[in-house]
């Protein structure tokens, strides 16, 4: 088969040349291995993650680099897409160009052939027989029809010519797979962020930078209920419910009305008993208000609630407004008498001090947390200064090769439960803490361990 693509008979032999380049077998391999280049890098670098750990991974002049190349983003850059365009043109060509000659050569049996065109073939034999040709055709017809040929004979006047074939639907192979490469980069671009861009460039659809109550959102920053494709996030404490999904972007957020509204009852975590996690359930209620029915569904990893075409996922989970009561410490100053605090996860709590009051804001209470603290492994995340050619082979050692190489470098225990606040002045800085709860034992001496982000 040829790798050259359509010969495009005009004049403007710039567009003729473009027409053959883009047709041709060879420039379509070529896109096929950019995008798994692309899908590489997709895999290895954590799609969609906050700028500030980027920061952290690569420093401010690669995460720069990396942001211009769309690379925290890669199946939804503009360059991805357009790869994917292009690949689609040109394996439609392809299939333009070879599928009405393969159809051709299935239903042909090459009746005009001669004589002499027979005896320039490489592989032939003759030899001579008794039999009349007539009889001997029917004798070759019948032994090709057993060994699984189709045959036709045709009466050439002067001679008996018997054609057969086998193995002309094997084709349909080469069209089938075609076509499925096709289909699948179409799902590829539904899949993309490529319908809601359509929406912003043609309806005047706009991302929302402020806040307030989600119902209030104007119209034009809210997708309606025939959006084609999206992926969105819902946030649910136990007992709430919501019909709306968040689309975060670039320069705000969008807002996803859904064709029903789904309800937290109860969510649940199981643990084995090296503190690993073992289940994270969601059971919930689903209300159609349309259809006028309610059902109740569990949802769970890697077993989403399908219903009307939207498939809802458990990615994540966070406090949902725990109750605390701790001890304080003082850790500067003159005083050193303790002290009691209480405050609920997502709210704030006063806290006078003789240096001023200071606002201490709740942002997560985990009862477990599970660390590595084999040999090399330091729990309060101290790490040694690693150059990018080194952050990078450690990241790609983990994205690929064998899941069990580590597996004798684990040691992962319990360290118990931790807070984690926001200490906030008078002037609106704030300071980040962390704190486990239980003593954790580091170089032979127990000790608490407190975090810190400015």
């Amino acid at each position: 088969m040829s790798t050259t693509g359509i010969e495009l008979k005009t004049r403007r032999r710039a567009l003729a040349e473009a027409v053959e380049l883009v047709s041709s077998m060879r420039f379509a391999i070529s896109l096929l291995m950019i995008l798994a280049i692309a899908a590489i890098i997709g895999t290895v670098l954590r799609q969609g993650d906050a700028m500030p750990n980027y920061v952290n991974q690569f420093g401010p002049f690669w995460y720069e680099v990396f942001r211009k190349l769309g690379l925290y983003t890669v199946y939804t850059a503009w360059w991805f897409l357009a790869i994917l365009l292009t690949l689609i043109v040109s394996t439609g060509l392809c299939v333009v160009r070879n599928a009405p000659k393969m159809m051709r050569d299935m239903r042909s049996w090459r009746e005009g052939v001669r004589e002499e065109s027979l005896r320039n073939f490489h592989h032939k034999s003759e030899w001579t027989t008794p039999l009349d040709y007539v009889a001997l055709a029917h004798q070759s017809a019948n032994r090709l029809g057993h060994a699984g040929y189709k045959v036709k004979v045709v009466d050439k006047g002067h001679g008996i010519l018997v054609a057969a074939k086998k193995g002309a639907g094997n084709k349909f192979g080469y069209i089938f797979a075609h076509t499925a490469i096709i289909v699948i980069l179409l799902g590829g671009m539904l899949d993309s962020e490529l319908p809601i861009r359509f929406q912003q460039w043609f309806l005047g659809k706009t991302p929302y930078a402020g806040s307030g109550v989600i119902s209030k959102i104007p119209a034009q920053h809210r997708l309606g209920l025939g959006n084609p494709t999206y992926r969105g996030n819902t946030l649910l404490a136990e007992g709430q419910t919501g019909n709306t999904a968040i689309l975060p972007q670039a320069t705000g957020v969008l807002v996803q009305d859904l064709p029903f509204a789904i309800e937290l009852k109860k969510f649940h975590i199981d643990f084995y008993s090296t503190g690993m996690p073992k289940l994270f359930a969601s059971d919930v209620v689903v209300h159609d208000r349309e259809a006028g029915k309610t059902f109740p569904a569990t949802i769970k990893v890697n077993e989403p609630l399908i219903y009307k075409g939207v498939a809802v996922y458990q990615s994540s989970f966070e406090d949902g407004g725990s109750k605390l009561k701790l001890t304080g410490f003082p850790m500067a100053g003159t005083e050193s008498t303790s002290f009691d605090i209480a405050g609920v996860v997502g709210n704030s709590t006063e806290l006078k001090t003789p240096s001023g009051t200071f606002a201490v804001e709740w942002s997560g209470f985990r009862p477990f947390n599970v660390e590595n603290t084999a040999a090399g492994n330091d729990v309060r995340a101290v790490t040694k200064g690693q150059s990018f050619n080194e952050q990078f082979a450690a990241t790609l050692g983990k994205a690929s090769g064998s899941a069990g190489k580590n597996a004798n470098n684990k040691d992962l225990k319990n360290v118990g439960p931790s807070v984690q606040y926001k200490l906030r002045d008078q002037t609106g800085q704030a300071r980040e803490f962390m704190n486990y709860m239980q003593p954790v034992t580091l170089e032979g001496s127990l000790v608490f361990l407190a975090g810190v982000r400015t």
